[in-house]
C-alpha cells in the first residue's frame, strides 16, 4: 500500500491510517516483526500524503488520540508533533502512564527525545 493515491478524501486517508495502524498491532501481537516493519512504509506514506494536502491535513488525525486501539494512538501522536505539540505529547504521556506496552516503550523514548532536543518534529 505505500504508494498512495492522490484522488482518496482526507476521510479515506483516515480510514486507511487507522487500517494500518490495526494491522502494526496485530503484527505485534503475533510477533511478526517483518510485516511491522513492512506496514511503517504504509504509515509513512500515508503521514506524507496527509502533510502534503492543502493545509496540512494532519491535523485530521487528532481524533485517533482518543482510538480504542494504543497502536493507532501512538501513530496519530507521533504523526502530528509538530501540528498539535502539546496534545499529542499528553497522548504520548499517557500511553506510557497506563503502561500500554510495548507502544509505551516508544512513547517514553520519544518523550525524552523531545526533552533533550535530540527529536524536532516536522
Amino acid at each position: 500500500m505505500a504508494t498512495i493515491r492522490p484522488n482518496l478524501t482526507v476521510p479515506e486517508l483516515i480510514e486507511a491510517f487507522i487500517a494500518v495502524g490495526l494491522a502494526q498491532s496485530k503484527a505485534i501481537d503475533d510477533d511478526n516483526h517483518q510485516r511491522y516493519n513492512n506496514l511503517v512504509d504504509d504509515y509513512l506514506a500515508l503521514e506524507a500524503e496527509l502533510r502534503s494536502r492543502q493545509g496540512d491535513e494532519r491535523r485530521a488525525l487528532l481524533p485517533l488520540f482518543d482510538h480504542m486501539n494504543v497502536q493507532v494512538r501512538m501513530n496519530a501522536a507521533l504523526s502530528t508533533l509538530a501540528l498539535l505539540p502539546d496534545e499529542a505529547r499528553e497522548t504520548l504521556r499517557l500511553i506510557h502512564a497506563r503502561r500500554e506496552y510495548p507502544q509505551a516503550a516508544d512513547a517514553i523514548s520519544m518523550l525524552n527525545a523531545l526533552e533533550r532536543g535530540t527529536y524536532v518534529p516536522a
